[in-house]
């Protein structure tokens, strides 16, 4: 059995990597040559390595082409998160899962399943503390929602030639993961943030959840043509989330009130200081507009009722697993 995953030496992808190989499957994943394989090592010094490294790019489809033969499960979390305008989100976000479908068509006609991964992003917030279901009109806020919401309409576009599946993660934390990883050292110094004056309401799933809930679905004969939210199963308060977090470190935190109007300050200034560097900067107005947000909160019924799935990491059990690997590996 051999499977194919672009993004594989990311937080999440090299996750659903070890996923794969532990159910016997012969992994190849697309890296350029600039990619860090730290996350991989592991697998790749095995001594019978069930992990291949194929270097491309997406846009290179006759790359692509070889790569893809006699494959059985291609799983595409390749993108971008940060960017520095609107069409380079939707160049590789959009253009790079175009490409790679047309190559999957041209490789071979025997695919069992293409697992694109997308984000509750492309749906957008929800408007009040009713969860988003699968079926909900999409409205997404960001350029880099937009770009996910393309990507995934790109992929119904080959729903006829290609048995498709599009997963939705809402945020995913645990351990290898960078960006919640800010507050467990905020926290770990003594200081809690709380953003704005409102409470706000989200949902999260541990990546081992997640990448679980993805080869489920790829598995799944019903999945083929369905798009899952994939959750933990709760509604989550930021508040509640620091204060798990505080509690997984055994620290106390003073809770400091952060106002948007700072962060916006903060991102008008970093988005000055990144036309100079030319570099992507982490925070920017389109961030702090997602973080204004209330709710972004999904239901992952369809999921659990469709595919069985069943995550295993609750809060608590989650945020614990992921201050172990923190402390173990020295970010903490």
């Amino acid at each position: 059995m051999k499977a194919y995953v672009t993004g594989g030496t990311g937080f999440i992808g090299s996750h659903l990597v070890k996923q794969l190989v532990d159910q016997g499957y012969q992994v190849t994943c697309l890296i350029r040559k600039t990619s860090n394989l730290c996350w991989l090592a592991h697998l790749l010094t095995a001594k019978s390595p069930q992990v291949e490294l194929a270097t491309g790019d997406l846009q290179d489809s006759d790359t692509l082409v070889d790569h893809l033969r006699d494959v059985d499960l291609v799983f595409h979390l390749a993108g971008l998160t940060k960017a520095p305008d609107a069409a380079t989100y939707d160049r590789v976000n959009a253009g790079g899962t175009q490409a790679l479908l047309e190559a999957c068509l041209a490789a071979q006609t025997g695919l069992d399943r293409f697992v694109h991964c997308s984000s509750l992003a492309a749906v957008g917030p929800s408007r009040d503390a009713t969860p988003q279901s699968e079926s909900v009109m999409p409205q997404p806020l960001t350029d880099y929602g937009r770009s996910k919401l393309k990507g995934e309409m790109v992929a119904r576009e080959y729903a006829d030639r290609l048995p498709i599946t599009i997963i939705r993660p809402p945020a995913v934390y645990g351990p290898r993961d960078a960006d919640i990883f800010l507050f467990f050292q905020m926290i770990n110094r003594g200081v809690m943030p709380i953003l704005g004056e409102m409470e706000k309401l989200l949902s999260l799933v541990h990546v081992k959840d997640l990448v679980a809930g993805i080869y489920i679905a790829a598995a799944s004969e019903r999945a083929i043509g369905e798009t899952y939210f994939l959750t933990d199963g709760e509604i989550h308060t930021w508040t509640g989330i620091e204060r798990v977090i505080a509690d997984a470190l055994e620290k106390y935190s003073f809770r400091v009130k952060v106002p948007f109007c700072l962060l916006d300050f903060i991102a008008i200034f970093a988005e000055a200081a990144a036309k100079v560097t030319r570099q992507t900067p982490t925070l920017n107005r389109q961030k702090v507009q997602d973080l204004r947000q209330r709710f972004w909160i999904c239901d992952s019924t369809k999921a659990q009722k469709e595919l069985g799935y069943r995550p295993a990491y609750p809060l608590q059990k989650g945020i614990r697993d992921t201050a172990e690997w923190y402390r173990a590996n020295g970010w903490l």
